[in-house]
């Protein structure tokens, strides 16, 4: 059995504002990798004892060299650095039995939900997908399940696992905090937290879970990106294959998930570079 995990780092135990999840956090952002290093240790060691035969983990957040090397279990393989095609389910297409998504957060606009937002906050107000709005979690699971992987686990807040009850109630969910407010949760310590992680992977690989898989929609598939501003909209509209809805929106259509996927990862790169 092939575990894949993607480790993002808001949905973790004790994590409640974005200075932790900042290299430019010092202190408070060393803590937070530490945090996020063993809530993935615990999930590997879990899915070895559940009879893994490998492990790979996609370092998913920011920066993407969160993940202490020298911390980690040396049992798994590390996917890190940036940038990479697949952005936070880089290399699921590599063949995998089963994927953990770890530390994960809610869609924008989720009320009380710890540091909601989508891919880049500073740039994405908004991302649906045929007119639904999606998050982080929805459209990596679509891509996961375009190869066929199903998403066993994840890792958050309770705003996390009611979103993820909407998309795959099937897929276990270890709630580590829970949500007061956008910078404020009432949280696990990360001992509790780690039980509560290798716990829920133990359950998520006892079998086949052929209802984790979350499938894209059938068809044409319309993805609409909500800019923070317009000038950002205005550098994305430049894509080809593009087309400007308003003045902070931009929409990219295409009968490939992978592609359409592809293209959200371009078009939110592109407004990151306005100044």
């Amino acid at each position: 059995m092939r575990v894949y995990v993607s480790s993002d780092i808001e949905g973790v135990a004790g994590v409640v504002t974005s200075q932790q999840g900042n290299p430019a956090g010092g202190e408070a952002y060393e803590r937070a990798r530490r945090l996020m290093t063993a809530e993935v240790n615990a999930a590997a060691a879990a899915a070895f004892d559940a009879g893994a035969s490998a492990v790979v983990v996609n370092d998913a957040h920011g920066p993407n060299t969160n993940l202490l090397v020298e911390v980690l279990d040396e049992r798994v393989h590390l996917i890190t650095g940036k940038p990479k095609a697949l952005n936070m389910v880089h290399g699921v297409d590599e063949g995998f039995d089963a994927a953990l998504f770890l530390g994960y957060h809610a869609r924008p606009g989720t009320a009380e939900a710890i540091l909601d937002h989508a891919y880049v906050g500073t740039v994405v107000d908004e991302l649906r997908l045929n007119g639904a709005p999606h998050g982080e979690f929805g459209l990596n699971a679509m891509l996961a399940g375009s190869f066929g992987v199903p998403v066993v686990m994840a890792s958050g807040d309770d705003k996390l696992a009611a979103e993820v009850a909407e998309l795959l109630p099937a897929t276990e969910v270890a709630v580590v905090k829970w949500a007061t407010g956008r910078t404020a949760a009432r949280t696990l310590m990360p001992g509790p937290a780690k039980v509560t992680i290798a716990s829920a992977v133990t359950r998520a690989l006892r079998g086949p879970h052929p209802e984790c898989v979350l499938r894209p929609p059938e068809g044409r598939l319309t993805l609409d990106v909500r800019f923070v501003s317009a000038v950002q909209a205005d550098l994305a509209a430049i894509m080809p294959g593009a087309q400007r809805l308003d003045g902070r929106s931009v929409r990219f259509e295409h009968e490939d998930f992978p592609t359409v996927f592809r293209a959200c990862r371009a078009l939110i790169a592109l407004g990151q570079a306005a100044a």
